[in-house]
């Protein structure tokens, strides 16, 4: 058994994944059957839920139920210093263009800077494919909550600071 310090209760695990409190309080451990029972019961917890948001709970037994990233993709290094449009993009990689091209409707914040220095696409906008692909490498799956998994791209830091 883990010691007491490296517990953590369910309100903090869910705010470190991007779910919400209530969700892995109340809907996760009625939803999954193996969903782990708490390593630590704290005062006021009941069998129907009450005070369960503090039992302290094993972080390692919690992992297998954290929302899952997409896989990373990997480009040789002579396709990372070309400079393409999004349909390029999804050419090297192999995937379908609309997989790509729907990123500059859903989440045109996310796009990095074309080639030309511009922050909105634009057709046939070219792109460097190192951006690119930090862009979709960065992206955090599927779910509800996923912005918030979402890391800062570079060149979202420096929108905020101007």
């Amino acid at each position: 058994m883990p010691e007491k310090e490296d517990l953590v209760t369910l309100k903090e695990w869910a705010a470190r994944c991007g779910y919400s409190h209530g969700y892995a309080v109340h809907v996760m451990p009625r939803y999954y059957p193996d969903f782990p029972a708490p390593e630590h019961t704290r005062h006021g917890a009941s069998e129907k839920g009450g005070g369960g948001g503090s039992n302290l709970y094993d972080p390692a037994k919690l992992a297998p139920f954290e929302p899952r990233g997409t896989t990373p993709v990997e480009l040789p290094e002579q396709d990372l210093v070309k400079q393409v449009t999004l349909g390029g993009f999804a050419a090297l990689m192999g995937v379908n263009a609309k997989t790509v091209s729907h990123i500059k409707d859903d989440r045109p914040d996310t796009l990095p800077p074309t080639v030309d220095g511009h922050r909105q696409w634009y057709p046939r906008a070219r792109y460097h494919v190192r951006d690119l692909l930090l862009m979709w490498n960065s992206r955090p799956g599927r779910g509800r909550g996923s912005d918030k998994r979402r890391p800062p791209l570079p060149w979202q830091d420096q929108d905020q600071a101007d």
